[in-house]
């Protein structure tokens, strides 16, 4: 078997197969419904920071301790950040309390809504809070950011008290095994979620306001907009040249993408794996296939789901 990554240019708008749009238009229910299970039970960890790689350091600082005591240490959301980080030397920092007032994000304009947050895309921002050491700024010019493929951070924080905090460096690195959701309603959706966007909770998680065919629970586990008709997990290009076969898909940077496949659609016929791209965002494959009749689809993957 022959894989090969493939970049299309030009925008593509039809399937070159109509055999294949069938099995196709119903991707989004299949792959989607594969994640329920793991999506709808989230709970919040003591923390969320690994067991081995859980020091930041600065000069003036020492190491610092995302684990904390475990119970209350650092947990790094998909949205905020909120728990404790525990420094020998200047005691407790707080990262936010989980519960921003507008119950997306921290705003920091107040001593009771501060905290640090995540943009979604990994990048960090806002005000962690150390009785000891006052604030310390997690800003652009540090650069601090959770990558979320790996779990990784890296980067600098900022304390006027005690200079640049490293979260990696050649030594040690923080990294979460986890990205926290955040509080999720009984629809199965998070709440800042459902406030992001639609303003409030309740939402109907098989409703389809923008009409595109995906329920807002399927565009939550795909990263896509449930307010946006054009956006949604879709295959925009399949094309078979003997045994080969090319495939495109619409992708978002923030997921993972699996490629599936089986001969029949029958019930008693299972969807089996056929390749995992191992790099977020990727949209496109070349393989070869000699089976005489195959269906594909492809699964969004959430990356770092607890």
């Amino acid at each position: 078997m022959r894989w090969e990554i493939l970049s299309f240019k030009q925008p593509i708008r039809d399937l070159l197969l109509t055999t294949y749009s069938r099995p196709i238009q119903a991707m989004k229910f299949y792959t989607v419904l594969l994640l329920l299970l793991g999506s709808l039970i989230a709970v919040p960890a003591a923390t969320t920071i690994n067991a081995t790689n859980q020091y930041a350091y600065g000069a003036n600082l020492g190491w610092a301790d995302w684990r904390g005591d475990t119970n209350s240490g650092a947990v790094i959301g998909d949205y905020v950040c909120s728990g404790y980080i525990y420094a020998a030397n200047v005691g407790w920092i707080n990262l936010g309390n989980g519960s921003p007032a507008n119950s997306v994000r921290y705003q920091n304009l107040s001593g009771t809504d501060f905290g640090v947050n995540q943009d979604g895309m990994g990048n960090l921002s806002g005000y962690a809070y150390g009785a000891n050491i006052g604030w310390i700024n997690f800003e652009s010019t540090g650069a601090p950011k959770v990558n979320l493929a790996t779990g990784n951070l890296s980067g600098y924080a900022w304390s006027a008290n005690c200079g640049w905090i490293s979260l990696s460096n050649a030594v040690a690195r923080v990294r979460t095994d986890t990205l926290y959701p955040g509080l999720v309603d009984l629809n199965g959706l998070p709440l800042p979620w459902q406030v992001e966007n639609f303003g409030g909770r309740g939402v109907d998680a098989n409703a389809d306001p923008d009409g595109d065919g995906a329920t807002n629970l399927q565009e939550y586990l795909a990263g896509t907009n449930p307010n946006d008709a054009n956006d949604y997990l879709r295959i925009t290009f399949y094309h078979r040249s003997g045994t080969y076969n090319t495939m495109a898909w619409t992708t978002q940077p923030t997921r993972f993408y699996e490629v599936q496949r089986r001969t029949t659609l029958d019930n008693a016929s299972t969807w089996s794996v056929y390749f995992t791209f191992t790099s977020l965002g990727a949209g496109n494959i070349g393989f070869d296939d000699f089976g005489n009749q195959n269906y594909y689809r492809v699964r969004a993957i959430k990356p770092l789901s607890p």
